[in-house]
């Protein structure tokens, strides 16, 4: 029996079909290859248009959670194939609290990139580039109770980082990330001292990149990223 959807308070806008399609589906409300509604169904259900409708749905299609065929209606795709690294679907996935094992794959995925990143940060930056990856760490210290401020920096830090290494790949690897880098910012930001402990480990690797120390910049990194993964299991624990 397919799942029936609330009637939408505002029938005009698409996204809000998307967010109400999409949140029920990363909420394992449907399994994959379970199907939905026909159009009309579905249409009278949310109180929207057949327009809209097909709009919501083509914006799912390309975010991978839904695939539409002639004659097979639409079917939940598996979650190996949705575009996980989709800005909206890492917002679903951490507004509904259950963070620890995206985050976890996220970071893992930084531990492959990042602390070899600084090393590479360590050998090639330039003087004016270093400058920057001090003057962000210096705000990030000075934004260290402003959960805003903080996140800002922090982005701006690994990514002078990243534009350092003179390896134009590492950059465009970072940036695929960075919805899902603000979103575990936004969540290790809030945890009580997290902040706090993690400057050392920034300026850490910061003096390594200033003292060409390879190893150490690289290591300060790994320990920075390890950090963070404390951390969101952190603030798993105080949501329970």
């Amino acid at each position: 029996m397919p799942k029936e959807f609330a009637t939408l308070q505002r029938q005009t806008l698409p996204e809000q079909v998307v967010r109400q399609i999409g949140m029920s589906i990363l909420a394992d409300e449907f399994q994959p290859g379970d199907t939905l509604a026909a159009e009309p169904e579905l249409c009278l259900q949310l109180g929207v248009s057949r327009t809209v409708l097909r709009e919501a749905l083509k914006v799912l299609v390309a975010k991978g959670l839904i695939e539409s065929r002639p004659g097979m209606g639409t079917r939940i795709r598996p979650r190996s194939e949705w575009n996980l690294l989709d800005p909206e679907v890492i917002a679903w996935q951490a507004e509904l609290g259950r963070p620890t094992s995206y985050f976890r794959n996220v970071c893992e995925v930084r531990l492959m990139i990042e602390p070899m990143a600084a090393r590479l940060a360590a050998s090639r930056a330039t003087e004016e580039e270093i400058a920057s990856i001090e003057d962000w760490c210096q705000r990030m210290q000075l934004s260290v109770h402003d959960s805003d401020g903080y996140t800002t920096a922090d982005l701006q830090f690994h990514a002078a980082i990243c534009a350092a290494t003179h390896n134009e790949l590492v950059p465009q690897l970072m940036t695929g990330l960075h919805a899902a880098l603000y979103a575990s910012r936004v969540i290790t930001s809030h945890v009580a001292g997290a902040n706090e402990h993690a400057m050392p480990l920034h300026w850490a690797v910061a003096q390594g990149i200033r003292n060409h120390d390879e190893q150490g910049a690289e290591e300060a990194m790994r320990m920075l990223v390890k950090a963070t993964l404390d951390d969101i299991c952190r603030a798993e624990e105080a949501q329970r």
